[in-house]
């Protein structure tokens, strides 16, 4: 006999029961477990054991043709123990093996003379009985059984029953009286794991499978060894030595073998185990008891007897929430229970959610797998949960849900709206069939207002397919159509336009703007003229056009007299021209009145707009934390596919580059590839992380390929602003580095033209000092004078870091080593306060190159701490939580939690139970924190920062 395999807890419990029989106290074990799980092999085992200890053991297995004939399992276990010799002994009473009876009163009398009958045999020699399928012995039996059970203490007998889980029979007097005795063991055997499927597979086989083979058996059985054992049979069939079976073999084999046997092992339980295994095959995934049981259409206590079993089984994984274990019994089972069925069970699974005041995308989710029915309340709960949906900016799930609310279908009145819906939802996933549905709500609509509303979408499909020239014959014919009576009118779908163009061919944009005289000079007197001035500054800020007239755009599309008044793209694009153009001040303001005025209320995809541009001024300001902060809570809100996560990815790997935390910089870029590259202009800027981070590791080729991309994405789309990406500036030191000094210089050159044409100080700075850089002696001083010049006074701390590094060492090398300390003493002061590791080690080395001797900077220990990390830990010693400090210096969790890390770190400690001797000890004064960008004075607007 093959020995077991992963059952030594059972047997080792059988052996202490055989042990204590065979030392004269005997006891009882119920062996609970679901069809297949190996209880007649348990039982096999035990006799097997039994039998060189001498004692007698008794066998029976029931069934259900027996379980209403009275005594047949009794008659099963003593039967072929009574001999004349057995029947000739004096036993009082009845005869050995009485009748069935008619009367409903208990034999008592006769279930002693059985136990009378069983005890004078166990003084021959101790006495087993092993009884499988217990579940279907008839009643008198089992109720003599369990008269039996109650009396073993102190005699040589024992008793190991086996009942099937979930078997669908009533719960039996002998299985609730073992239940009932905690000293007697409930075994409840498991499927086995993956490398006991291989050992298993190998000792019925004789020889083992490959280990991809086997796990592909373990992974389609779950573990079963009776659907293990039909496996092996199947193996058996085919003739090839297991060895040689490949993984693809061993997939179609499990899956011909599970045909088979799996029908066979769930009829074996009752009927309400075959109801739950198929609602969790047609659900998928089940998250509660309650929604099992009437997806099944039976009672609750059935429904957690059922789905035990068939957790116990390994068929379903352990819940809730259940699902099937693997593909393969997800297919077995969906092909056992038909299509038909599935639908009907999937059906009642959706109104029951509904009953259950489940979430409407969760009934959505589960109507999205039913056929139409015509029923109103699907419509209904499919437009509700396409609303949600579009508020997460998952246009996707809007699309899935639109178009099956479509097929229902809907009244012939709502079928319009939910069209349109439709096709505006596909614009960014499926032009061609946006344009098409729009086009047909757009052919019966006569009303201007609404034409206006879907007239601009249409054109996004339209350019998105081609069809540019005919995007702009539809805004033109619907402008014409607009009254002046309704200036307003106009003036939004202006501005929706120009973004629909710009965002695809931006000059396009500048011809139909010319042409039809739009921008024509708004006075931003209403939210219509706000919307397009904001929408003329992005246009100007994209294309690289001016930064004072961009600027200039901005303020005015800003001058509102209530916030609520606007559309939220007013902000977001104005914002982004002033960040552009170097008004930082104001462009901070911008971001945190908006969050002030409730920046929950708006779209997915603008507060992720939003964050990452507070992100990337933060990084300007030089608060590097806070940036990486927010550029993670972009991050959190755009999921791959939405348009402003490559923007948020690249503020995050740009931040932890400035860190020194370069592998999670390179995890982030390694997570950014999952998504495919786009054409929006927010894949720049990530193309343009990527480069860095791969220069930074010195793979120059790299670097060089994600710039060519950049520089690609940006030329064709007329994007090409070295406000928005430098991408000149970083493939020049890219070249350098290679060896390319006459590209390098080129690139540079004509960067700064453009950076020159676009008029940012901060722009024109970052042309300078990588022009200084590629540069030597006095030009080089020159070029970066002029950078370092520009930046002073402005709230550009990191770039002015950086280029006072450049400086100081440029100022050196021509001999100037006073100037050159105090460039760089300054650099390091800055570096050090935004937390700027990389570039504050590299301005101290270059500090202690032109021969000063600054205060020794330590990598560990209090001194070590940045002002920042030491401002955290004080108040972190006086017993104030995270979120406190985070309230109290205005800035995030997770900036608080970075810092502490660090902090820990220098010190030397585990925690912050530590900070107050590790701070107090030396005697460090604390130092004071400087307010955050966004809370110093700043200048009202509309204004002009320098």
């Amino acid at each position: 006999m093959t020995p077991l395999v992963e059952r030594a807890t059972e047997l080792q419990s059988l052996d202490v029961l055989l042990g204590q029989v065979l030392a004269g106290n005997g006891t009882a074990a119920l062996i609970d477990a679901p069809a297949g799980a190996g209880k007649s092999a348990l039982l096999a085992e035990a006799a097997t054991r039994a039998r060189p200890g001498k004692a007698q053991v008794l066998r029976a297995r029931c069934c259900p043709q027996e379980a209403c004939a009275p005594w047949g399992t009794v008659r099963q276990l003593l039967d072929a123990r009574l001999s004349d010799k057995d029947l000739g002994l004096p036993v009082p009473g009845q005869a050995p093996l009485p009748e069935g009876h008619d009367d409903q009163v208990l034999p008592v009398e006769r279930f002693h003379d059985l136990y009378l009958l069983l005890l004078r045999l166990s003084r021959q020699a101790p006495v087993v009985l092993l009884v499988d399928d217990a579940h279907h012995a008839d009643d008198l039996s089992q109720q003599w059984l369990a008269y039996l059970a109650r009396r073993l203490d102190g005699v040589p007998i024992g008793l190991a029953v086996a009942t099937r889980t979930a078997s669908g029979a009533a719960c039996a007097a002998l299985e609730t009286a073992l239940a009932a005795c905690p000293e007697f063991p409930r075994l409840r055997p498991r499927p086995l794991s993956e490398q006991g499927t291989a050992h298993h597979l190998a000792g019925r086989l004789g020889e083992a499978l490959e280990a991809d083979s086997a796990a592909v058996c373990h992974a389609a059985t779950g573990g079963n060894p009776g659907l293990l054992d039909a496996v092996v049979d199947a193996v058996a069939r085919t003739g090839t030595p297991p060895p040689q079976i490949t993984r693809e073999q061993a997939a179609d084999i499990c899956s011909r073998a599970l045909l088979r046997a799996l029908p066979l092992l769930l009829n074996r339980h009752g009927p309400a185990v075959t109801a739950t295994a198929t609602a969790v095959t047609a659900l998928g995934r089940v998250t509660g008891l309650p929604l099992l049981a009437r997806t099944a259409g039976i009672a609750m206590p059935a429904a957690e007897q059922a789905v035990t079993a068939l957790e116990d089984a390994g068929l379903v994984c352990a819940g809730p929430p259940w699902r099937p274990r693997s593909a393969a019994l997800a297919q077995v089972l969906t092909a056992l229970a038909g299509e038909h069925t599935l639908d009907a069970v999937r059906s009642r699974a959706a109104e029951t959610l509904r009953d259950l005041g489940a979430a409407t995308p969760e009934i959505a989710d589960m109507l999205l797998l039913t056929a139409p029915e015509g029923q109103a309340w699907r419509v209904t709960v499919l437009c509700e949960a396409a609303r949600v949906a579009d508020e997460r900016s998952d246009l996707p799930a809007v699309g899935a849900y639109l178009r099956r609310a479509l097929a229902e279908p809907p009244e012939d009145t709502d079928r319009p709206a939910l069209l349109a819906r439709l096709g505006i939802a596909e614009v960014h996933l499926d032009p061609h069939s946006a344009a098409s549905h729009l086009r047909t709500v757009l052919e019966g609509e006569e009303d201007v207002r609404i034409r206006a509303t879907l007239v601009p979408h249409l054109a996004g499909a339209l350019v998105r397919t081609g069809r540019a020239e005919a995007a702009v014959a539809l805004l033109d014919e619907l402008a014409g159509q607009i009254g002046e009576d309704d200036r307003e009118t106009l003036y939004r779908l202006w501005a929706q336009g120009i973004l629909v163009l710009m965002e695809e061919t931006p000059h396009v944009a500048d011809a139909w703007i010319a042409r039809g005289n739009i921008a024509g000079d708004p006075a931003g007197a209403s939210p219509g003229q706000r919307l397009l001035l904001a929408a003329l500054a992005l246009k100007a800020t994209l294309t690289g056009q001016c930064a004072h007239t961009a600027a200039d755009l901005a303020y005015r599309a800003l001058a509102r007299s209530g916030p609520t008044e606007e559309p939220a793209l007013t902000t977001a694009f104005a914002t982004a021209t002033l960040l552009h153009a170097g008004r930082l001040t104001d462009a901070a303001r911008c971001c945190d009145q908006l969050v002030g005025d409730g920046l929950h209320r708006q779209p997915v995809p603008l507060r992720s707009l939003f964050m990452a541009m507070r992100a990337k001024i933060s990084h300007r300001m030089g608060d590097i934390a806070s940036a990486l902060s927010l550029g993670r809570q972009a991050l959190a809100l755009a999921p791959p596919g939405q348009r402003y996560q490559p923007y948020a990815t690249a503020q995050v790997i740009h931040a932890l580059l400035d860190l020194g935390a370069g592998e999670e910089a390179e995890h982030a870029c390694r997570i950014s590839y999952q998504s495919p590259a786009g054409c929006h202009w927010s894949w720049a800027t990530l193309h343009a992380a990527r480069a860095r981070n791969h220069h930074a590791q010195g793979n120059h080729h790299a670097a060089l390929d994600e710039l060519e991309a950049c520089a690609r994405l940006m030329q064709d789309r007329g994007y090409d602003n070295p406000a928005i990406v430098p991408w000149r500036s970083h493939a020049a030191l890219v070249h350098q580095d290679l060896g390319n000094h006459g590209t390098a210089m080129d690139l540079a050159d004509e960067e700064l033209v453009r950076a020159r044409r676009w008029g940012a100080p901060h722009t024109i700075a970052t042309s300078l000092r990588i022009l200084g850089r590629l540069r030597t002696g006095v030009d080089a001083v020159t070029s970066l004078s002029e950078a370092a010049s520009l930046l002073q006074g402005t709230p550009a701390r990191r770039a002015l870091a950086h280029t006072l590094t450049d400086l100081g060492e440029a100022l050196h090398t021509t001999g100037r080593p006073g100037e050159a300390r105090q460039a760089l003493r300054e650099a390091l002061d800055l570096a050090d306060a935004s937390g700027a590791t990389p570039l504050s080690e590299r301005a101290y080395r270059a500090l202690l190159v032109t021969g000063a001797r600054p205060r020794r900077r330590r990598q560990s220990g209090v001194s070590a701490l940045t002002e920042r990390e030491h401002r955290i830990a004080s108040l972190a010693a006086t017993g104030m939580d995270n979120q406190a400090i985070a309230s109290a210096l205005f800035v995030s969790r997770r900036t608080v939690e970075f810092h502490l890390t660090h902090a820990y770190r220098k010190l030397a400690i585990e925690g912050r139970a530590e900070l107050s001797t590790a701070l107090t000890t030396s005697h460090v004064t604390q130092l004071s924190l400087p307010a955050p960008p966004s809370l110093r004075s700043r200048p009202s607007l509309p204004g002009a920062e320098a």
